[in-house]
Formats: structure tokens, sequence, C-alpha cells
């Protein structure tokens, strides 16, 4: 069921150029090195992740934690909502656009800046992203830029629209007892955590290549059909990631964990259940990356949150919503991991802005104009 990657580049018609990386400021690169950068989309607080009260929340990260870097200060100085958190965590520079997807993040993305000057073609840059919105976080507005370099952007959601449609299709003596039980409960995830009623898209961007749409959407479909089941949109987006990395192992991702903005919705248990979920898969993502020969002892991992949410010293359930900017909404955590990440913990202050700059130095290209700086802890 599986196509090979040559095969797949072949039916894309799709070619990598062959040039040559430039040479990083702090070195010269190391061959193939990857990034992977995962965001706790949606907002979560020190209090419910690394303050002592919350380690209990985040047991995977609490095992991560003494192997890789960590930092305890990584502020977001900008605009406290979704696409424009995460919009400056991948263009190194503040971002004020629209938040629902309907404009591109001002200037070059990393994914951009990384395919421009290597040379490296579509396959080799992704974002998996749980937020339905985030149809046009691939690619910035820059002219000099744009869609022709940017990132293929998977909303795992989207495709499962198409894989419900064909697992309802399918015979009952092919895997599924129950083709309207299993239909209510994928349709069930689509509307899940705060995105409204209904589930309707604002489609911009870069589209999928068809056979890479079709390549996915068949996982998708295996994984439905086979002994476990998605519960979350967050399990979809660590499933399509994983897939992903072993079909094309790009050397640049964003994986955007979203489960947590369930918050909005005012449920508490259901806000601490999405952490624990998106901790275990954050986890998993590690040991993907530790198990696959393309990623092991040559990727650092950088997880973060894009945002926070509100202190409740501004009201009595400050975990439902993140714009009064105090800090509990701006003060945020970064972990680091990788075969180069020199084991430790650093007190001085970082900011969402300096992840583009490092990815930048790590994958030995040029940043650009990024008003973030190089993490010069991870640069070793």
């Amino acid at each position: 069921m599986r196509l090979g990657k040559r095969r797949f580049i072949q039916l894309a018609g799709l070619s990598i150029a062959d040039r040559i990386l430039p040479v990083r400021l702090w070195g010269a690169p190391k061959s193939g090195w990857k990034v992977i950068i995962v965001t706790f989309g949606g907002g979560v607080r020190y209090a419910e992740t690394f303050a002592p009260e919350g380690l209990r929340n985040i047991p995977r990260l609490v095992e991560m934690q003494p192997e890789g870097h960590f930092f305890r200060t990584c502020t977001n100085a900008g605009v406290l909502s979704h696409f424009n958190s995460t919009a400056s965590i991948l263009t190194g520079n503040w971002q004020r656009v629209d938040d629902f997807g309907f404009q591109p993040p001002a200037g070059p993305t990393i994914f951009e800046q990384y395919r421009k000057q290597t040379g490296a073609g579509p396959l080799d840059a992704w974002a998996i992203a749980t937020n339905k919105s985030f149809s046009t976080i691939g690619a910035g507005a820059d002219r000099e830029f744009g869609l022709p370099y940017g990132a293929n952007v998977v909303l795992p959601k989207q495709l499962l629209l198409e894989a419900v449609q064909e697992v309802v299709k399918k015979k009952p003596s092919e895997g599924v007892a129950s083709r309207e039980n299993m239909q209510r409960q994928l349709e069930n995830i689509l509307n899940e955590g705060y995105e409204g009623i209904g589930w309707t898209i604002f489609k911009a961007g870069r589209q999928l290549e068809k056979s890479v749409r079709e390549t996915l959407t068949r996982g998708l479909v295996e994984y439905i059909n086979g002994p476990e089941m998605p519960t979350s949109g967050d399990e979809l987006t660590f499933f399509i990631t994983r897939e992903v990395m072993r079909e094309f192992a790009p050397r640049l991702i964003l994986v955007n964990f979203w489960d947590m903005d369930v918050a909005h919705w005012g449920a508490y248990s259901l806000y601490l259940q999405a952490i624990t979920r998106t901790d275990r898969l954050t986890g998993m993502l590690w040991e993907e990356i530790q198990a696959n020969p393309k990623y092991k002892d040559q990727t650092t991992l950088l997880v973060l949150p894009e945002l926070g949410r509100d202190g409740d010293q501004n009201t009595a359930n400050g975990f439902l919503n993140h714009r009064s900017g105090d800090a509990s909404c701006r003060d945020m955590w970064l972990l680091a991991m990788g075969a180069s990440v020199a084991k430790g913990e650093t007190e001085r202050p970082i900011r969402h802005v300096d992840v583009a700059a490092t990815a930048a130095e790590l994958l030995g290209i040029k940043g650009g104009e990024m008003a973030g700086r190089p993490i010069r802890e991870l640069l070793s």
C-alpha cells in the first residue's frame, strides 16, 4: 500500500535541486541535520506543566527533561493568538496578521528560507497542524519567497473527512464491524475542541500534491481499520507526522498539537487531559526519532507552548482564555532534545522568535532579517 519515496517523487513530478548548503555562522553544518518544532498549541500555563504542582500532568516531559536542555523562560512578546504566535515562531519576527488563516505570515518562514537557500524540494519541509486555521502557515507574504518555497501543510482533520468516506465504503468483511458507529465516532473528532459548530476550512496556501494526499489518506484509512482508532485531533496529527517521517524523512517539520484549546469550553478536567495527551504524544514522537535511523542522532527537537493562558488572579477561571497579557500568558518554557544538545538548564530568558533563528543555524542557512537571535546553548 505504500509508495517508495523515489517512486513517489516520480509520480508527483517533483525534484530536489542538487545544491551545496551554505556554511553556518557557527561552523560547517552537519550533513542532513534535521529540526522538528513541536508546539503545545492552544495554550498551556506553567501552573499545569513545569510548575511543581503541574508535573503530574506531563510525566513524559519530566522523564525527557534530564536528557535535554531546559529553558525556564521562553517569552511570547507578540499577539496572544494562535496563528500569530505560531507564525512568530516560524518567521523569527513578531506577527500581527489575521488570526484565522485568511492572511499568510508577514515575511518568509523558516520553511521558505531553508528551501530557497538549499534548493530542497517540497517533500523536505512540512507543517502538520491540528488547528484547522493553519492552512496558510507554510509560506509568508514576501514575494521573493512565497508558495513556491513553502512547506507542505497537512491538516489531518481535513484528511479524516476523506478517510471517513473510504471507511464507510468498505464492506463489513474488511475489518470494520459497524460502519455507522465508526463514522459517528470519527466525525465527533472533527468537531471537538474550540472550533465552532460544524467543520469548515479556509482553503489557501500550498495544496498537497494529489499523490501525497492519496498516500497519507490511504495510511489513515489503514490506521482507522487497525487495532487502534484515534480519539482526538492530536492523535491524528501524531499519526500523520509519523507517516511523513517514515515516508519522506523531511529535514524540517512543524508539529502543532492543539487539543488543549478545549479549555475555552470551561472544562478544567478536559484541559488537563489534553495536556497529558500532548505530553504522551510528544514522548512518542521522541521515541520515533530515536527508532528511525533517518532521524536518530541527527535531529534537534524543540518543544514549546505557542502561548500561555490567563492567570487565575485575573479571573476565577483563568485557564479559559489567553488574552490578558499577564506573565501566565507570556512566560513559557522550551525543552530541546537531540544528540548535539548539551544536557542542562538555562535561566537566561529566550524568546519565541529565537526558535526560527536557531533552526536556521542548525540547518546551515542564513536566517535573514529576523528579530530573533540563535540560542547559543543549542549551537555547540
